[in-house]
């Protein structure tokens, strides 16, 4: 498999046109410089280094509140949200915010839990 286009390339994110060989794995097997006719870009996948997925119930909740109003145990926003949500809840939102990540490209995170 390939993937052609502009790629970023390194840790500087160097554009360089061309294709990205891929083996069977899913492992780059090389990084070619060439003539292509795609557009596309080409780029690693992200990493959100820094969720709270648990707390995906109350993501779009506090606009205009303080840090301590929304955040502060035991009785912060967050928290009361979370303890009036049913496990069914929870884990939905949890899944939304999943599919969002997947969705915009993010192929890992890191939850703090």
């Amino acid at each position: 498999m390939e993937r052609t286009g502009t790629i970023l390339r390194g840790r500087e994110f160097d554009p360089v046109e061309g294709r990205v060989v891929i083996d069977d794995d899913g492992r780059i097997e090389a990084i070619e410089e060439t003539t292509v006719e795609s557009d596309d870009i080409v780029l690693p996948a992200f990493v959100n280094a820094h969720t709270h997925i648990g707390d995906s119930i109350a993501k779009e909740a506090g606009g205009g509140l303080s840090l301590e109003e929304l955040v502060a145990p035991p009785d912060g926003l967050k928290h009361r949200l979370l303890r009036a949500a049913s496990r069914d809840d929870l884990v939905s939102a949890m899944e939304r915010s999943l599919g969002y990540m997947q969705r915009a490209g993010t192929a890992a995170c890191l939850d703090f839990r």
